[in-house]
């Protein structure tokens, strides 16, 4: 999973910062995801990037739908507390 893990990243950078990410934006989100441990990364790059819903990502990970939003919750909350408010506060930002 990890080639696919970090071409997605990528994606998941243009997802959440819409509208002017630029490279530093890309980069800055990248290392935040990076922090999270490596069920949290999994969870958002297949909710965000693969738009797969919580029991598809459960089918996947082989863990059950209630695992996959506690994971969710705990990755975004990480992120929210990580990436700096100038990246959160970019038009179309969402976390």
């Amino acid at each position: 999973m990890r080639p696919y893990a970090a071409a997605a990243i990528f994606a998941l950078a243009s997802v959440v910062v819409r509208g002017g990410a630029d490279a530093t934006d890309r980069l800055t989100l990248e290392g935040a995801l990076a922090r999270l441990t490596s069920r949290q990364r999994a969870v958002l790059v297949l909710r965000f990037y693969e738009d797969l819903d919580d029991r598809e990502i459960a089918e996947v990970l082989r863990c059950s739908p209630s695992t996959i939003r506690v994971h969710a919750a705990r990755g975004l909350n990480r992120l929210r507390t990580t990436l700096s408010p100038s990246v959160l506060q970019k038009p179309g930002a969402s976390l």
